[in-house]
């Protein structure tokens, strides 16, 4: 009955049409199907209580590979970018892994913040509600991307278990003396209600997160001091540019904030007209070759003359109170009364008399009070800050150059001279002396007079920790009125959060612990008297500063991490993430790693070949720009539903029918143009958009995404699926030639040929007899046509495998890998459809193919690889076994790739084989002759096939031997001679070879 209706009219074709529709590859559908696989072979692994750190079996003993992407805040929504990272995570992660290495790739979040309070404060809702809440979608998120990761490493940072080794962190640095805490002036966020460090507060002055006027407050604030190792992480900065292993481009950030700057210390005396007596004014300046040429002092607002004034003169404190107003580079000045500076040369015979005046003393917003003393010596012609300020308070008196550009350099003599020169007779006995000179004299005589001193600064100040906030790790201090801070002891560790659910409803902002009365009043651990706990959170800073560090040993109760794990696993090899955290985040974390490295934590961590230093390599990431529709008469950013994209090249702004313009832009909400990476996946398949992310830009460059171009990744990947199950896959109605002999060696293959002119059973140099039967001679024909395919499909391999390894492993330019796997998939493919069998030879190089692209496309290898290694069946066997009605197959809900292609249980992951490696044959398969097009006169008339030239001939030999290879040719004896009618090339006046023989033009 079953065969009785297959054959019933349309029955057959409705199965072929069945059949055919597998072909129609369903990549979204691929990665449901495998992602099932991969959770449960992951239960299996638990199951097995086997490590997931480099599962291959086949792994280098004890050659680790630590590859961590920078952990993501789980805002609740995975972007673009956040895709972009993860994916070249992932990617170079399994890499790894098919190398053998044991890989470690762990994923967390970086849960604590102001974002998470902020939006708890919007909805009403606690923190950790919310926080909990986005951890679980963002996670959803990465395992819909296709990515291994390590989730039995997983933890948050807003989790106790883990905020409690912060804590301990924390207090083994206020041990060591290098947590601290005093008075001092900070950056204060007036809409965040918080504390900032230096770092968070943009060149303008403002917040980096709420965006808001930063102002300048005096508190009691906690303090790291990473002051203590300025010293280490400047000059290691050179061991970490070794081999490239950090950007050229984050050590020079890193350089410049630390900012050691070396000069002298110099002594300006204070004069004042009432008679009162007032400390000198001591400022650092790099140039004290310029000290002829002081006109001015500058202080800051927080310089103790300045404090002294302001207790009695009132236009004096309506300045400082308009100063947090003010923009940095503020030429705005108030001038001392009754006080004037005196040079500290001005006493020496030799000086001239215009530095022997006294000079006015103003206090400037320019000045930092954390730059030196906050003092600076103002030398209007020499410094462009101090050039602005001079015009702006004195007008046009006239400014002194005491240095001179040198001989036969120029510069405008309206503008400051900055540059080092000569310096000139304003500069008394130093006149005609270099900079370089002028300053190490200069300094000497100022410390023979006690007047100064040689001396260095940096820009780099102790790190502020201090927040006014909640949502982040409490600071374990108590604060006792008779024993003052005293730490929490570590068997009351951690000190947690408490519950302030009423807070959140009221929707206000501010520092809630501040009102936890209950939690704050405790008992001092050091008298037992009562006591206060510290209503400060820790910056989030520090908890991304060591997390990296408790990956390794996620599940440690009693210290941050073993170590013995630590000297194993540390440090990481290769950190992923964007070039924005190459100042905040990288520098704290190479201070905390290296205060790490001198505790018993990390033993290893002060070997001469680690340094402390966290991070090995750095591989940060461009930025992502979505596509940007603007109105090009308002220039306003337009929402998608107002513009007509029915033709994709041609927007048309609904409103008024104009074309709309198109830029890429960095993504925001304000400019429409963000894109959802869970749709795109939907849409597209993870696999797809994956590579299109790796495809669009080198990793380290701005990535303009356009969803239009993943349609080229699509094709590509249909193709070969098409091509893999019709050719290749157990159910292809081809031949059934054995491709897939187990003995089969692709290098003794082609070395047979090559040495022993022998091709599997025939003998090619048969072709050199001319009494060869015809028929004979066309099989062997044949016979080397298909052998000359595969030595340049084998080569093409060859060099393929060795060019994706690089790009995997040290280049890094994974768009390349994608266009060197897809060259190699034409081959694959045109090679294959010229072979009348299929080939053995053929067979292992889409295998290889698949291996190369797996990191990429994990999904859509497995299920090649998959098909490559099923056993062959019947497709009529394959539609109808195990059905009792063909009618079944069009049932609604059944998979097409389930019914069609189920899994193989006995097949192993392609992630369990090796990566594959070349085997010497790249060489040995260069071709023996090449094309060569021939010109006369600059018009192309032939091409013809000649012998590769032998390297090491020279230009004119070569120009002789081409000449002869074209005229012993077909087409040469038929064009070129000296009979009449023909061409004689041997009269050529000049012969121009190009390419080493691809093209030679012969002028007549």
């Amino acid at each position: 009955m079953l065969w009785r209706s297959y054959y019933a009219p349309g029955t057959w074709q409705m199965c072929w049409n069945k059949s055919l529709d597998l072909l129609n590859l369903d990549l979204p559908g691929l990665d449901k199907k495998w992602q099932r696989e991969w959770e449960k072979q992951r239960l299996e692994r638990e199951k097995d209580k086997k490590s997931s750190l480099g599962s291959t079996g086949k792994q280098k003993d004890g050659e680790k590979m630590y590859i961590l992407p920078m952990f993501p805040y789980p805002s609740g929504d995975l972007h673009i970018g956040h895709l972009r990272v993860y994916t070249i995570s992932d990617v170079i992660a399994r890499f790894r892994r098919m190398q053998g290495y044991k890989v470690m790739h762990p994923i967390g979040w970086d849960a604590f913040g102001l974002p998470a309070e902020n939006a708890a404060i919007e909805r009403g809702i606690d923190p950790a509600v919310w926080t909990r809440q986005n951890i679980q979608k963002m996670k959803d998120q990465l395992q819909a991307m296709n990515g291994c990761w390590d989730w039995e490493r997983e933890f948050a940072t807003c989790d106790p278990k883990f905020y409690k080794h912060t804590q301990r962190l924390f207090l083994l640095l206020h041990q060591r003396g290098l947590a601290y805490q005093e008075e001092s002036y900070v950056n204060y966020d007036p809409v965040d209600k918080t504390v900032l460090a230096n770092e968070q507060v943009d060149a303008n002055g403002f917040s980096w997160r709420s965006g808001a006027k930063v102002q300048k407050r005096l508190l009691k604030q906690w303090f790291l001091r990473i002051s203590k190792f300025r010293d280490a992480l400047l000059d290691d900065l050179k061991y970490l540019s070794k081999d490239g292993g950090w950007p050229e481009r984050v050590l020079a950030m890193q350089q410049n904030w630390l900012g050691k700057s070396t000069g002298a210390q110099i002594k300006f005396a204070v004069i004042a007209y009432d008679k009162s007596t007032y400390s000198a004014i001591e400022v650092f300046t790099t140039r004290p070759d310029t000290i002829f040429g002081v006109q001015y002092m500058a202080l800051a607002a927080s310089h103790p003359i300045v404090k002294e004034f302001a207790k009695s003169d009132l236009e004096l404190q309506a300045f400082l109170e308009e100063i947090p107003d003010l923009p940095p580079d503020s030429k705005a000045g108030y001038l001392l009364p009754h006080v004037r500076a005196i040079n500290p040369l001005a006493y020496e015979n030799s000086s001239p008399d215009a530095i022997k005046a006294s000079i006015p003393i103003y206090v400037a917003p320019y000045v930092l009070s954390d730059y030196g003393d906050g003092a600076v010596m103002g030398v209007p012609g020499h410094d462009v800050r101090d050039h602005a300020f001079w015009k702006h308070n004195r007008g046009n008196e006239p400014i002194r150059m005491v240095v001179a550009p040198l001989p036969g350099t120029a510069n405008p003599e309206t503008e400051p001279f900055v540059s080092p020169g000569r310096l000139t007779f304003h500069s008394g006995p130093y006149a005609g002396q270099s900079t370089r000179d002028a300053n190490k004299n200069i300094i000497n005589l100022l410390e023979s007079k006690n007047l100064g001193s040689a001396a260095e600064t940096w820009r780099l100040r102790d790190w502020l920790v201090s927040r006014q906030r909640y949502w982040g790790t409490p600071i374990p201090i108590v604060h006792c009125h008779a024993c003052g801070p005293v730490p929490v002891p570590d068997e009351q560790l951690p000190v947690e959060l408490p519950k302030v659910d009423g807070h959140w409803l009221k929707g206000k902002a501010g520092n809630p612990l501040e009102d936890a009365h209950d939690w704050i009043h405790t008992s001092c651990p050091s008298c037992g008297g009562p006591a206060k706990r510290d209503t400060d959170t820790m910056d989030t800073f520090v908890d991304s500063s060591w997390y990296f560090m408790r990956f390794p040993d996620p599940k440690s109760e009693n210290v941050p991490f073993s170590s013995r794990v630590a000297d194993v696993a540390l440090p990481v090899d290769l950190y992923i993430g964007g070039v924005e955290h190459a100042i905040l985040h990288l520098l704290y974390a190479r201070f905390i790693s290296k205060f790490i490295a001198t505790t018993p934590l990390w033993p290893a961590g002060l070997d001469q070949e680690i340094r402390g230093e966290p991070f090995k390599q750095i591989l940060t990431q461009g930025m992502v720009h979505g596509k940007t529709y603007s109105d090009p008469s308002t220039k306003r950013f337009l929402k998608p539903d107002e513009v007509d994209l029915s033709v994709q090249s041609n927007p048309i702004v609904i409103a008024t029918g104009q074309k709309a313009n198109i830029s890429f832009e960095k993504m925001s909400k304000s400019k429409y143009n963000g894109v959802d990476p869970g749709a795109c996946m939907a849409k597209f398949g993870a696999d797809a958009t994956r590579a299109h992310i790796l495809f669009q830009a080198p990793v380290s460059e701005v990535l303009e995404w356009d969803e239009d171009k993943i349609s080229g990744v699509t094709r590509w990947l249909r193709r070969l699926h098409r091509h893999i199950k019709i050719k290749w896959g157990p159910d292809g109605l081809m031949n059934k030639s054995d491709h897939r002999r187990s003995d089969f060696n692709p290098k003794l293959h082609l070395i047979d040929y090559v040495a022993n002119q022998r091709y599997g059973n025939v003998e090619t140099s048969m072709l050199a007899n001319p009494a060869i039967d015809s028929s004979i001679k066309e099989t062997a024909d044949t016979v080397v046509a298909q052998a000359e395919l595969e030595m340049k499909l084998w080569r093409t391999v060859q060099y393929t495998i060795a060019s994706v390894t690089e790009s995997y492993s040290r280049t890094h330019s994974l768009n390349t890998v994608i266009s060197d796997l897809m060259a190699l998939s034409n081959l694959i493919i045109e090679t294959s459809e010229a072979q009348w069998k299929r080939e053995p030879l053929t067979f292992h190089a889409i295998k290889i193919l698949i291996q190369l692209m797996s990191p990429i496309t994990p999904a859509f290898a497995e299920e090649c690889w998959d098909i490559l290694h099923s056993p062959r069946r019947s497709l009529l066997k394959t539609i109808f076994q195990g059905t009792p009605n063909y009618a079944n197959l069009f049932r609604p809900g059944v998979s097409f790739t389930d019914i069609f292609h189920p899994l193989s249980p006995s097949i192993p992951s392609i992630f369990s084989s090796r990566f594959p490696e070349t085997d010497e044959t790249y060489d040995m398969l260069a071709p023996q002759t090449q094309s060569c097009a021939v010109q006369i006169n600059g018009k192309f008339k032939f091409t013809i096939d000649i012998d590769i030239p032998p390297t090491q001939m020279s230009m004119d030999n070569l120009e002789g031997w081409i000449m002869l290879m074209v005229l012993k040719s077909k087409e040469g004896k038929k064009r070129f001679g000296s009979e009449e009618g023909k061409i004689d090339i041997r009269a050529s006046k000049k012969v121009i070879v190009v390419k080493k023989g691809k093209l030679v033009n012969f002028v007549l």
